[in-house]
């Protein structure tokens, strides 16, 4: 994580909002300090409760979310001004996050999901 965080000095830390597709689904990812939570269209995430993480060096440990949970550990690599990769280290498949500029608020449920749906036409999943 030393290596992610030497890298996005200007960004300060992971913290923050990233995007992703998967499997032709886009996800979003939220970080802040030892937590993260996902929103996802797919009925096994939604939008979850902030889960603790484990940060050790380049290697994030959490949770899955949803109904069937599973531990992951994932190296995570710095690979540009506002993407990161993360590899899971249990099955090799590498994803690419890429930083979420505009704010995300969890207040209103209604306003997130509308900034969700706008944020995910931007994207391309295929």
């Amino acid at each position: 994580m030393l290596a992610l965080f030497a890298g996005c000095q200007d960004q300060g830390s992971l913290d923050g909002n990233y995007s992703m597709c998967h499997n032709g689904e886009y996800l979003e990812v939220y970080f802040k300090g030892d937590s993260m939570r996902v929103a996802s269209e797919n009925e096994w995430a939604k939008l979850s409760d902030w889960n603790q993480i484990t940060i050790s060096k380049d290697t994030i440990f959490f949770e899955t979310f949803g109904e069937w949970r599973d531990s992951i550990k994932a190296r995570l690599k710095y690979v540009g001004k506002s993407k990161i990769q993360m590899q899971n280290l249990n099955n090799g498949e590498t994803l690419t996050m890429r930083r979420i500029e505009n704010g995300v608020t969890f207040e209103n449920v209604n306003e997130f999901w509308k900034g969700f749906i706008n944020r995910r036409h931007s994207e391309i999943c295929n």
